[in-house]
């Protein structure tokens, strides 16, 4: 059993023969980026504007730095993909009432609509990418996932 003030090895959690778990993690995310794209893009979206739709399904009306902050894209980016969700109709900017140069976004009906169809694709896909594991299982791997994130300060701050 290893003591606190003892450092922690790479052998005490990384099996050398096998990938490393970094390595894991970046094929995973590849894969699962591919899928989500597959998926959306029967409703017209790419795996961008899909995460755009979600998070402000999920946080309402956001303006172009916040959603591109919650999306960890450049505002130039999300600008590009706020103006083609705005022409597919999928969300609508009004000026904000003190802010002149802040135009926050919102979801249309057409944008609930379609963010629930590509969500239940989602959580379709999510199940059977998950089917193998066990339920507890799988909330140790959420548990696991959201603790490297906070580890590597890359989101998901404590409630």
């Amino acid at each position: 059993m290893r003591r606190m003030s003892e450092p922690i090895r790479l052998e005490d959690f990384h099996d050398p023969s096998g990938p490393r778990i970094s390595y894991v993690i970046a094929r995973l995310e590849r894969a699962v980026r591919k899928a989500i794209n597959a998926r959306v893009s029967e409703y017209g979206l790419t795996t961008l504007q899909y995460t755009t739709l979600s998070v402000l399904g999920r946080r309402g009306e956001l303006s172009n730095a916040q959603l591109a902050r919650r999306a960890y894209m450049t505002p130039q980016s999300m600008s590009e993909v706020i103006e083609a969700l705005e022409a597919k109709g999928l969300i609508t900017r009004s000026q904000h009432p003190s802010h002149r140069r802040v135009y926050p976004a919102t979801l249309t009906a057409e944008g609930k609509r379609v963010l629930a169809a590509c969500d239940a694709e989602v959580d379709a896909f999510e199940r059977e990418m998950l089917a193998p594991l066990s339920p507890r299982e799988r909330r140790a791997l959420e548990t696991g996932l959201v603790k490297a994130v906070r580890a590597l300060r890359a989101g998901l701050p404590e409630h």
